[in-house]
């Protein structure tokens, strides 16, 4: 890594005193992650669960869009990569944690935002000197990577879908209908003994 960036990559230890493995929080500047990806391609990806689906998916055309229009706020919108290692080398500058090299780097979860990066920068042109990407990356002993390395990819892998109407139902128009719902009774029904409310699904 400090051939690509410097000192390397600022990080944040993550872990306590574990002999099965270590952690680190980082910020991966997209240039960076692209450069690794033309240099190794898919054998980044090797324990992940997931393969690039080029830019026909809503998620990978949401990654692009955010590129291409709203580059600093790639942080924001994207959930990042899980990756692991075999071996991680740090240095500790002014009380500052530098991640130097990283041996055997593997992305077991955000292939595709990783290809979408180098993807887009390669066939758009698009700049990537303001995308940032957050990475957890897990330090696995060796004797323990096989049993380690597929519970990661797998847990992380394991994600609850979101609905595109979930996304809409804190819309205004929304709450104030269900507002109305608990607030009005409905039109009494002939030869009905008592009044109704309505009933509005917001969620």
């Amino acid at each position: 890594l400090k051939e690509l960036w410097g000192n390397g990559l600022q990080c944040l230890p993550a872990h306590l005193n574990n002999d099965d493995y270590e952690s680190y929080l980082l910020v991966m500047p997209a240039t960076v992650l692209s450069e690794l990806y033309g240099k190794y391609g898919a054998r980044l990806l090797e324990q992940n669960v997931r393969c690039f689906l080029q830019a026909r998916g809503n998620v990978n055309k949401g990654i692009r869009t955010t590129i291409m229009n709203d580059p600093g706020m790639f942080f924001a919108y994207n959930n990042g990569i899980t990756a692991t290692a075999k071996e991680v080398v740090t240095n500790e500058i002014s009380g500052t944690i530098f991640v130097e090299e990283i041996r055997d780097l593997q992305i077991v979860n955000g292939g595709q935002t990783t290809a979408s990066l180098f993807h887009t920068n390669r066939k758009d042109k698009a700049a990537l000197d303001q995308v940032f990407v957050q990475m957890k990356l897990s330090v696995v002993d060796e004797e323990k990577c096989e049993e380690v390395v597929p519970k990661i990819s797998e847990y992380a892998n394991t994600q609850n879908k979101v609905n595109a109407a979930d996304f809409f139902s804190n819309h205004p128009f929304h709450v104030r209908m269900e507002e109305f719902s608990r607030r009005l009774w409905a039109p009494p029904v002939p030869g009905a003994l008592r009044d109704s409310k309505w009933f509005y699904e917001r969620a």
